[in-house]
Parts: C-alpha cells; structure tokens; sequence
C-alpha cells in the first residue's frame, strides 16, 4: 500500500507489465480470447479524494483507478506504445465490480478487462510499427569496466531468483538479469530502451538518481495515482544520465527505431447500469 496524501492505492495484482515479465519463468496457458466477466457493475466516482484500490484476484476484479490503468493493463503495452487515448483517462475513476465465470484462471483476468472495455467503453484499437526515439544501453567506460554500484551476482540455483526494490529516485536489483534493468529504464525514460551492454548473467545493482516524474513499476505520467501528489525531488543527488554512469558505468546513447505501437481509435466513457 501506497499513501500520496489522502489517496490510497491497493493492488493485489499489479498491473505492471515490466514487473510481470520479470518474474515470468515459463509461457502462459492459451486464453480463450472471448472470455468475459460473467456480471459487470459500473458506477461513477464522483469524491476525487476517494481511496483507490485495484484488486485482481480469482473471484473477480475491483477497481476505482482511473481508467487509464486499466487500459494499460488490458493492452498490455506502457505508455509511450500507446497512442490516441482521449486525456480524460487518467482522471475519470470509475468503480467497477467484475465477476469471472466459474473455473476461470486468473491468467485470464487481462483478457477479461480488455473485453470489459470493448464491450463498456467501446474500445477499438490497431497496431502499427512506428520510427521512433530509442535509447541503447552501453557501457560508459571504453574499458568495459562496471560502476561501484553494479556487481556480478552468483547464479540463482533455487528458483525464484531475484528481487528489486523501487522508489522516487531509487533503484535496487537483486540478483537480475540486462533485461530487467532495461524495462526499469524503458519506464523511468519514457522510451524503449535496447540492451547493447553485452552483459550476461545476472548483477545486482543499486542507482540513486532525482527523481523526474516516473517510477518503474507505477503507470500514468507521473508513476502515481492521479490526483495525488508527487514525491518531491531530492536536490543532492544526480540526474538519471549522470547516475548511470558514475554508479552502473553504463548510459543511454540517443538513436531511433522501429516501435510497436497500440493506436486508439475509440475509447468512450462508459455506460452506467
């Protein structure tokens, strides 16, 4: 649980994509792509200062987020793969009470939310592959030698492995792999971010940098509920490109390319029961 002010934010699932990917050892099971919540109730919220609470669990879904991360976690996709979404999604919250049908695997849920949305928002969407702003990630010393900050890590015989630890200009990794560390990055910058360190295996790590708007692990621009306020910068420490490299002894080298992205075509404010 989170506390920004009077705004309360409960997850039981998150919603995160980099997070899920993270930890995910083997292939889901196949969904059913129709698979819908079998009653759905959909009220507005009209206290702005209201708790907010998101809950994924096997008997169903609760939810007074705004609607934005719930597109977020039907589609699957962070923010800068999306595109079109109207600007009222990350200020209109909506309660919504879902109920599965019986024997439903919670690997469903994210397909359930998207059908939700299609059928209660008239979502519509399609894919392109787009140029767009990248960032590589290399190391920063022509030595190829690593930041104080950044040290090999024995391999993990006894899964699972790994652990992390995220907040407002602070990044801790256990045991991770490049690509972890790349989706914690993908998030803080706003861009995909394409391993080219050429480093394997896995590292722990630890990165203070001020915190600029974003945290890993939290959708929306700010990385926290909307509505809420932000944490507050810490003036003593040193931006993210500076931390990367005098930390990790890694950076972020500017290039351009190919980007899947989800457009929006639709997305329409519900109906209420």
């Amino acid at each position: 649980m989170r506390r920004h002010g009077v705004a309360v934010l409960v997850i039981a699932m998150a919603p995160v994509i980099a997070a899920a990917q993270q930890f995910q050892t083997a292939a889901p099971a196949a969904v059913d792509p129709n698979t819908r919540f079998e009653v759905v109730a959909i009220k507005p919220i009209e206290n702005a200062n209201s708790s907010m609470t998101l809950m994924m669990t096997p008997s169903g879904l609760e939810s007074s987020v705004p609607a934005g991360v719930l597109l977020r976690q039907a589609l699957q996709k962070p923010d800068y793969q999306m595109t079109g979404a109207p600007a009222w999604v990350n200020t209109e919250r909506y309660s919504i009470r879902a109920k599965p049908p019986a024997g439903a695997p919670l690997a469903a849920m994210t397909v359930m939310i998207r059908n939700l949305l299609n059928d209660r928002f008239r979502l519509a969407t399609h894919l392109e592959t787009r140029e767009q702003p990248i960032f590589h990630l290399v190391t920063a010393r022509s030595d190829g030698r690593l930041g104080p900050d950044l040290k090999p890590s024995p391999e993990c015989k006894s899964p699972p492995c790994g652990s992390g630890r995220t907040g407002p200009g602070l990044l801790v990794g256990g045991s991770r792999r490049m690509a972890q560390l790349v989706s914690a990055l993908s998030d803080l910058t706003g861009r995909p971010v394409i391993d080219r360190t050429g480093l394997t295996g896995l590292y722990d790590y630890t990165l203070k940098f001020t915190y600029e708007g974003r945290m890993p692990g939290l959708m929306g621009p700010l990385g926290v509920p909307a509505g809420a306020p932000a944490p507050a910068a810490d003036p003593d420490t040193p931006s993210l490109s500076t931390a990367l490299q005098e930390q990790l002894g890694l950076k972020l080298e500017s290039a351009r390319g190919p980007v899947e992205v989800v457009v929006i075509e639709r997305f329409e404010k519900p109906t209420f029961d």
